[in-house]
């Protein structure tokens, strides 16, 4: 008897097959925890959540006409790979004392090497180094987005603490419906530009005038802050709304990085002052679905970017809580004008491509654009695999220019804190440092 099973992935899925996120979590150890249980325990972790999402153990495989899907055998397990480091360099307290800076150290060391022969939905490393433990994700975006690796590394993480405490394992059923992200049956009333009109991060080009450029060296900057000073920042935000409800911290947070980069950028380049900035981010629909064609549950990509602006870089950079107030207001309308029907233009946009055809960004983020992600809904109880060990930071792996991540919720207890990682030349993050606004709220610490 065959047990080979087949996973479909979603149109919207197939077009993350060329992209991994890699992502490592650093665990401080206690002096007397037992190492190989805490191994064991993660590697029952490893296997309750892959019974639960049994594709996360596959690898992708293409059929006759080139279309992704995962494929698993019984022979089919999510390895756990084990490394030692025995370098001071490497040492939890070395890393800390730089606030786990991806600058000081390579993060590709705790990250399984990629295979030359398989292409597999995810991988997973153990790394013991002195006085911790690192966890190194791998995940191929063609099976999921942000939340759905938050939901798998979740659900290993809580099942390694249960299996620890000798309670009941965890159990999820996630909810793999494709068809509200598969591309819809054409609809002649709606044209190539309607979808265009609804994707302003995308034009449609040739594909002989497609230029892969070489992004610039980067180095990243950690800032962070408190709950108080962002209800700070909202608060004066929030007597000059007119055109939304309401502003989110993450809004607020969005604006102000972006002035101020856009500020550190025209100090480096005044001739931009004129030039366009757009916000670009993505956007999680699985809550912006109004017919109730899709959950929370869902397991796959559900994301899809918007845009706020465009701006001159003048207008954008000026100082005061009116201004900071449109920036936050733009950003909140690109989050509302988004729901599950854009994913429908995409798909569509999609299908509509000539052979010659393709889609592109009109975002440069080397250029005078930004781009913004929030993986805050992260958090250390989310993370803990069980006594004797303490998660204390969430790291990506990979960075590309013009870009901030507001990293998971560490922080622990009642009081929030927030930190951001941005990925910058050093130019931007010479001058980013002396930036009054962004310095008001925000601290520099690493």
């Amino acid at each position: 008897m065959d047990d080979t099973r087949r996973f479909e992935l979603s149109d919207l899925d197939k077009m993350g097959i060329m992209k991994t996120v890699k992502v490592v979590i650093f665990y401080e150890l206690q002096p007397n925890v037992d190492v190989d249980r805490l191994i064991s325990s993660l590697t029952e972790g490893v296997k309750n959540a892959t019974r639960q999402l049994p594709f996360m153990a596959g690898s992708f495989k293409f059929d006759d006409t080139g279309r992704p899907y995962i494929e698993t055998t019984p022979e089919n397990d999510l390895k756990v790979g084990i490394r030692r480091f025995d370098g001071a360099e490497q040492s939890l307290s070395a890393l800390a004392s730089r606030s786990f800076s991806p600058n000081d150290v390579d993060f590709a060391q705790f990250i399984v090497e990629d295979s030359a022969t398989e292409k597999p939905a995810c991988a997973l490393q153990l790394s013991l180094i002195e006085g911790g433990l690192v966890l190194g994700f791998q995940m191929n975006h063609a099976a999921g987005d942000w939340t759905s690796i938050d939901t798998f590394l979740s659900l290993v993480c809580q099942s390694s603490k249960t299996h620890q405490e000798g309670l009941e394992m965890p159990s999820y059923t996630p909810d793999l419906n494709r068809v509200p992200f598969n591309t819809p049956e054409p609809d002649p009333t709606i044209s190539r530009q309607d979808h265009l009109e609804r994707l302003p991060i995308f034009s449609v080009i040739e594909k002989s005038q497609f230029k892969l450029t070489q992004p610039p060296p980067l180095r990243s900057s950690i800032y962070k802050t408190s709950e108080a000073a962002i209800q700070q920042l909202k608060a004066q935000c929030t007597p000059h709304l007119s055109e939304v409800d309401y502003i989110s911290s993450y809004d607020c947070i969005s604006a102000l990085v972006w002035k101020s980069l856009t500020r550190a950028r025209l100090q480096i380049h005044p001739e931009k002052s004129t030039s366009l900035s757009r916000f670009v981010h993505p956007i999680d629909v699985r809550s912006r679905d109004p017919e109730n064609k899709t959950s929370k549950q869902y397991f796959g990509n559900a994301v899809i970017g918007a845009q706020a602006g465009p701006l001159t870089a003048e207008a954008l950079v000026s100082h005061g809580d009116r201004d900071l107030a449109a920036a936050a207001t733009l950003i909140r309308k690109s989050v509302n004008s988004v729901d599950l029907s854009t994913i429908s233009h995409m798909t569509s946009l999609i299908a509509s491509l000539s052979p010659t055809e393709t889609l592109y960004p009109t975002a440069d983020f080397s250029g005078m654009d930004f781009f913004m992600n929030s993986w805050f809904s992260g958090n250390a109880e989310k993370y803990d695999i069980g006594p004797g060990s303490v998660p204390v930071a969430y790291r990506p792996v990979d960075s590309m220019p013009g870009s901030c991540r507001i990293l998971p919720n560490f922080s622990g207890g009642e009081t929030k804190t927030y930190e951001i990682l941005l990925n910058l030349t050093d130019e931007e993050n010479e001058m980013l440092k002396k930036d009054a606004e962004l310095l008001k709220y925000f601290d520099l610490v690493a």
